[in-house]
């Protein structure tokens, strides 16, 4: 939001209510000193530089509280002793934090709570009082390493849980049967055994999981990804770090089941070392973005031989029907992203840095008609690159800009 329109909407808010406090980005290094807070109801520090919460906020009417993106480290016991109608609470970003204080357990009304990418340790068996909470965010809380058993179904409102990032995803999913309410889920799979386990759950398929991240998978030369192509809400895709995997299976079964795939919007491959194509992608009729980064044995991006065995995509010119951004970095070895020039009618924005091989594109005078296309990549590495009709309108940037 525009510096001018957030500094009108609080003057507004204020004009009406006088209830809010807001402090954002504006380098505070301690927490605003004591004063009359009975009013507030809704108070924003986020994006400053505060260390310690060292000081006891009586806030009786507090709702709302952001504390995402400063430097905390400390959250002394009964900072939220006096906070009794506090829903939300915002301690993302906030990458020192590694302890929880126990008097969160006092949040009796809390429902809403994003500890995503601070570096806590462990969640305090006390959350099992807030029995309210219906949305808990634990995204890329990497150092992780205790959840309590019995804390996730405890949690029995709960309606959005956000793991993704997080190691402990896989291990509290039969927990997660008995969340009732839940559903949308966000997981990390760290190997093939723990992809097929999660299967087996009900709460698996029946929830909106909406990304899911698949990390390492060392024991995998071949991925089998049906249990993926079932989850109809399934929205982001990333395999990162899968050095041993060689291949992702392409099924017939896979296009059999209607919707596969079918909400699938963003996919990112990375660290790959030995995946040699990603033809799988051809799967999501509704894919938007595609990132490959890094992987040192691909290619190609689509094998028209492993196409070529499903027949209803054989010689099928709406691949990539939806596809707006195409992200290919460091990849030394791929030469080809398609063999045929596509019509990629939507496609808006190309990068390609690093990939020495590739010498020609998959465009034609048919290709992204109506768009004003940018290729971006180094300078003068398109004078090289040839394709089928150079009459596209294609607009090459010697400026990398990263679209990641």
């Amino acid at each position: 939001m525009h510096d001018v329109i957030r500094d009108m909407a609080l003057w507004i808010a204020g004009e009406s209510e006088k209830k809010f406090f807001a402090k954002s980005g504006v380098q505070l290094k301690e927490q605003p000193k004591a004063k009359k807070w009975e009013e507030v109801t809704r108070m924003s520090l986020m994006e400053n530089q505060i260390e310690n919460l060292s000081e006891i906020l009586e806030c009786p009417n507090l709702q709302t509280l952001f504390l995402g993106r400063n430097d905390l480290k400390v959250i002394i016991d009964d900072f939220f002793n006096f906070m009794p109608m506090l829903r939300v609470l915002d301690l993302s970003h906030n990458k020192k934090l590694e302890e929880l204080p126990v008097g969160i357990a006092k949040l009796v009304s809390l429902e809403h709570l994003n500890l995503s990418r601070t570096r806590i340790k462990k969640l305090p068996v006390e959350l099992k009082t807030l029995a309210k909470l219906k949305y808990l965010n634990l995204e890329w809380t990497v150092d992780l390493e205790m959840i309590p058993q019995q804390l996730i179904s405890s949690f029995s409102k709960l309606q959005v849980l956000k793991m993704e990032g997080c190691g402990f995803g896989c291990l509290v999913l039969e927990e997660m049967e008995h969340l009732k309410y839940l559903n949308v889920l966000t997981l990390t799979f760290t190997c093939a055994s723990e992809l097929e386990k999660a299967s087996r759950f009900n709460k698996f398929f029946s929830c909106a999981i909406e990304h899911v991240s698949l990390v390492g998978f060392r024991d995998s030369r071949s991925l089998n990804i049906m249990a993926l192509a079932k989850l109809q809400h399934l929205c982001t895709l990333r395999l990162w770090s899968c050095m041993d995997l060689e291949e992702v299976k392409i099924e017939r079964s896979i296009i059999e089941g209607a919707g596969c795939f079918h909400s699938l919007r963003y996919v990112t491959v990375d660290k790959c070392n030995h995946l040699e194509d990603v033809s799988w992608v051809t799967f999501a009729p509704h894919l938007e973005q595609l990132y490959i980064l890094e992987c040192q044995a691909l290619e190609e991006i689509i094998s028209e031989e492993k196409l070529g065995k499903v027949a209803e995509l054989k010689g099928n010119s709406n691949l990539f029907s939806k596809l707006e951004r195409l992200a290919l970095y460091h990849l030394h070895k791929l030469s080809t992203i398609y063999c045929h020039a596509l019509p990629f009618p939507q496609l808006l924005e190309v990068c390609i840095m690093e990939c020495p091989m590739l010498k020609k594109l998959p465009l034609n005078s048919n290709s992204a008609k109506g768009q004003r296309l940018i290729i971006e990549g180094e300078e003068g590495w398109w004078k090289d690159v040839e394709w089928e009709d150079e009459s596209t309108k294609i607009a090459f940037l010697p400026t990398f800009k990263p679209l990641i």
